[in-house]
């Protein structure tokens, strides 16, 4: 995992945050999901599944965060994966993902009858499975924050290719069952005002990134946030940003505030100075051009016209098309 997908996973991981991130999902912003109600889980698990032949196969997988909401006894698991560009292949991703998730619960449960599997039917032992077991609901989102659209399939039957003009795939679309992402697209999101953390900040900055004036203009909106980020938040803000070189890593104690707004700024400040000396290197050079060919063509009595006389230049300039 790369340092910039650890920035937005450990910002993200935080339970208010979290819990925010999937109201807004499942239940259009009212708080239903509670901070305190989650619990973090392991993202990283080794499953053994077993084949027709009577053995297992070894399979990992990584989840990028992980929790459990609810009690011990009935809860789902949450889950996120943090994507920064488009990803053609994520519902079959999410459904292995998924499906896996599944099959761990499964095989808790297998072990958790070891005592008693002498009084399992058959058809119970061969599933590994009771009949009156259940497993716990999964819930995964994608969170894009990517600058372009998300232009991929959000389901199964997106991927596959069923129509024409006989009808026949279309029929047999009906016996395929489908599987659906839960895509979150940050900066393209509507309703940022209805998240009840800073995901409405950071999110609703997205919308003007790579404008910079508008960008400065909506962080001085909501200068009494932005002017004191944590660290965790500011490394966030700037992978979100795609400013991880522009925006100055800032180290020190973690609990020292710091302000985006003067950060921004002063990126800004150095632009425009960055962009001034540009255009002074590019005068000066097109000038020593123009003199040069002036020289060569026996004019040295417009010399002194052509460094006094804006309006001249530019005509010669024309002229010589330097």
């Amino acid at each position: 995992m790369g340092k910039n997908d650890i920035a937005v996973k450990q910002w993200l991981s935080a339970k208010d945050r979290f819990a925010d991130l999937f109201n807004m999902l499942i239940f259009g912003g009212s708080t239903v999901v509670h901070p305190q109600d989650l619990e973090d889980m392991e993202g990283e698990a080794d499953i053994f599944v077993p084949d027709k032949a009577g053995g297992e196969s070894g399979i990992k997988r990584y989840r990028d965060i992980v929790k459990r909401w609810g009690n011990t006894a009935t809860f789902a698991v949450m889950a996120v994966e943090n994507q920064d560009k488009i990803h053609y292949a994520m519902p079959v991703r999410n459904m292995i993902y998924d499906g896996l998730a599944y099959t761990s619960q499964m095989n808790q449960i297998w072990e958790q009858r070891s005592e008693n599997r002498e009084k399992m039917s058959d058809a119970e032992f061969l599933s590994r499975f009771r009949k009156g077991d259940h497993l716990h609901p999964v819930i995964t989102a994608v969170l894009y924050y990517g600058t372009k659209p998300w232009d991929a399939s959000l389901d199964i039957h997106g991927m596959l290719r069923l129509d024409d003009s006989s009808g026949k795939f279309r029929r047999i679309k009906e016996y395929i069952p489908n599987y659906r992402i839960n895509l979150i697209d940050a900066e393209r999101l509507e309703r940022t005002e209805l998240f009840r953390t800073d995901l409405q900040q950071i999110f609703g900055m997205l919308k003007y990134r790579g404008r910079k004036r508008e960008l400065i203009r909506y962080i001085n909106q909501h200068k009494d946030y932005f002017s004191n980020l944590d660290q965790e938040t500011y490394r966030a803000a700037r992978v979100f940003l795609n400013s991880e070189k522009q925006l100055k890593d800032i180290a020190g104690d973690e609990k020292e505030a710091i302000d985006m707004c003067k950060a921004l700024e002063e990126l800004y400040e150095e632009g425009m100075e960055k962009g001034m000396e540009k255009g002074i290197e590019k005068g000066e050079e097109r000038l020593n051009q123009l003199i040069k060919r002036l020289l060569a063509d026996s004019r040295e009595e417009e010399i002194s016209k052509v460094v006094g006389d804006r309006e001249y230049r530019q005509r010669l300039y024309h002229d010589f098309q330097l």
